[in-house]
């Protein structure tokens, strides 16, 4: 009879602890809904059920009031997806020289605030597009640190003397002189340098072992950069093949740093699939990319900034080549409006402690070319379709992001007021009334 007893105490405290807890459920109600891929905005009751958006609804949606159940009354303002930050540098949260001069526990430090400071702007995602993040985004996904989710491309490969060799003057080679002596950015592994398809390879495969979702290169000279010419076109058609051989072998894409026109057409031969940057294009170029269904990934708030007295951009070197961007930026755009190419929304923030004015600043000089509603498409649907494409590197399977539809991740802000007319409302983090990534709500200012 104990023994009978005791079996059943056991059975007992198992069930128990078997039982799940009941997902967490919200409701919101009286919001305005943009789902991310439409022209205009539904007055509909939107229901979250743990991560997930469980059902939409132009009638109204009931449920009964329990613990584990909230209401969100959203007082007529629009209810959207999270932002998607398509060209983001999460780790290059302080201005160069600082950063050549921080260890990877201060680096690590501002990395975490720069996430926190996307997430209450209400950016839910971020396509990393260059540098180590790999740590902070095992720290966000733990919940350790708040911030986006990241799809992280690790370090940005390219060849010596190219866009992301920042090595000062007595900064030995990598190669040569072995890695403590490679410089700083390339010691963190923020950038790598490969020279020849076997290296190239090599680092492919590294960043992909170490977690990345994509792969980043770098085919032309930079503005950022002092010792390539911007029109320099870097890596050979063979290398640039070979990274994206690799990338594909693993279910995923290559996406390539190229401002000037010849290096976007030697990415286009090789098989990249998104083009970051591409400010000086000629026209039978865009007509490709249109072909090709190739992302277009543009950034306005830096170029289009007077030269004299940019904050980003110092020094006369790249003073110069700013100057050569800035000129072809309305030109590329118009032509890839005029070729409907998808275009992602991004601010390419790097190099400095907050990155509130890049945010602003991005919004205001798009505003130039595109409506609000184009503007919320880019940052939102068409953002999470180049994350898509990560395919079996994407570190969030199971649903959308970018999209308010049945299925999709809970990744959601409330805008107060209404983008669709004012896109500038965008551009105060006092205007995102409600945070929510993964079902988890971060800010709620709309109570």
């Amino acid at each position: 009879m104990k023994k009978s007893l005791t079996f059943l105490f056991i059975f007992l405290v198992s069930f128990l602890y078997a039982q799940e807890k009941p997902k967490h459920i919200t409701l919101f109600t009286n919001v305005q809904v943009f789902d991310g891929t439409s022209d205009k905005l539904i007055k509909a009751d939107v229901l979250v059920e743990g991560n997930l958006i469980k059902q939409i609804s132009k009638e109204p949606l009931m449920v009964a009031q329990t613990d584990n159940v909230t209401i969100i009354d959203g007082g007529g303002n629009t209810l959207m997806p999270g932002l998607i930050e398509g060209h983001g540098h999460v780790m290059f949260a302080s201005d160069l020289p600082k950063l050549l001069n921080q260890d990877e526990f201060e680096q690590g430090i501002n990395a975490a605030r720069r996430a926190n400071d996307y997430l209450m702007h209400g950016f839910t995602t971020i396509r990393d597009c260059g540098g180590n993040s790999f740590g902070v985004k095992r720290a966000l996904d733990q919940d350790i640190i708040s911030g986006p989710r990241i799809y992280p491309s690790g370090a940005a490969i390219g060849q010596t003397s190219g866009h992301g060799d920042f090595r000062s003057n007595v900064d030995g080679h990598p190669y040569y002189d072995g890695v403590e002596n490679g410089g700083v950015v390339n010691k963190w592994k923020h950038t790598l340098i490969a020279d020849g398809t076997d290296e190239v390879r090599r680092a492919v495969r590294d960043q992909l072992f170490r977690g990345a979702s994509q792969i980043k290169i770098h085919t032309g000279g930079g503005v950022t950069s002092f010792t390539d010419p911007l029109q320099a076109a870097q890596y050979t058609p063979e290398e640039i093949k070979a990274a994206v051989e690799e990338a594909t072998r693993y279910g995923t894409y290559v996406m390539t740093h190229s401002q000037m026109n010849n290096s976007v057409v030697a990415s286009l031969n090789a098989g990249v699939k998104s083009i970051e940057h591409g400010l000086v294009l000629e026209e039978s170029t865009v007509k490709r990319m249109a072909e090709l269904g190739v992302f277009y990934s543009p950034q306005l708030f830096l170029p289009l900034q007077p030269t004299a007295g940019n904050p980003m951009f110092q020094d006369p070197i790249q003073q110069a080549k700013l100057k050569i961007v800035s000129e072809g930026t309305r030109d590329a755009i118009a032509l890839a409006k005029k070729y409907k190419l998808t275009i992602l929304w991004g601010t390419d923030c790097f190099f400095g402690s907050a990155p509130y004015s890049a945010y602003t600043q991005e919004f205001a000089y798009r505003d130039e070319f595109f409506t609000p509603i184009e503007q919320m498409k880019q940052i939102t649907g068409n953002n999470a379709k180049v994350l898509a494409l990560s395919g079996l590197k994407n570190p969030y399977p199971g649903a959308e992001l970018g999209v308010i539809k049945e299925g999709a991740f809970a990744d959601m802000i409330i805008v107060k007021g209404d983008p669709t007319k004012d896109i500038k409302l965008l551009m105060d983090s006092n205007n995102i009334g409600f945070i929510m990534k993964n079902g988890k709500t971060y800010k709620n200012t709309i109570k």
